[in-house]
């Protein structure tokens, strides 16, 4: 058999969960890591702007994504896996932000919850798990969808999270 054919044969066992086929937001589960983050990153952007906050993205990768109202956040954008979980990866608590927002993709929804930085290392959050064995650096926080605001309410929660931020 032609390497390729073998390769292309492999490819086959790994498709995506027929949960995606045909749904709103299929488009994503062709994107690399780094893109589905710039997605979400610009999304939050965007929305921030429709919704009349001040929101200034980061001009570097640096230690925070966006600023809200003058508070810095990371964003973390997960798609849901097949036990209808997101799993928000790479958070850090040595990075200087004061908020992490989750934006959770779901086949045809989209979720998202805040969280301070106090909240995330006192575990109110949730359980953050290590990604590295042996290494205390990066974390992951996983979530399903009833933990998850659906997107209609961020209006509300964001002015909630500026008001109640201190």
């Amino acid at each position: 058999m032609d390497k390729n054919t073998l390769f292309e044969k492999e490819i086959k066992k790994y498709k995506n969960n027929e949960k995606w086929e045909n749904s709103r937001f299929e488009g994503i589960k062709t994107l690399s890591n780094t893109h589905i983050g710039e997605i979400g990153q610009n999304y939050i952007y965007k929305l921030c702007k429709d919704l009349k906050l001040k929101a200034e993205p980061s001009k570097t990768k640096g230690s925070w994504d966006i600023k809200i109202e003058g508070i810095k956040f990371e964003i973390k954008t997960a798609t849901e896996d097949t036990n209808k979980n997101f799993q928000f990866n790479h958070i850090r608590y040595h990075r200087e932000y004061d908020g992490v927002i989750c934006l959770g993709v779901a086949p045809n929804f989209l979720y998202f919850n805040i969280w301070t930085k106090a909240e995330l290392s006192t575990k109110k959050a949730g359980t953050l798990v290590s990604m590295e064995k042996q290494a205390n650096a990066s974390y992951k926080l996983t979530k399903k969808a009833t933990e998850l605001h659906p997107i209609d309410c961020f209006d509300d929660k964001i002015r909630q999270f500026i008001c109640n931020f201190e």
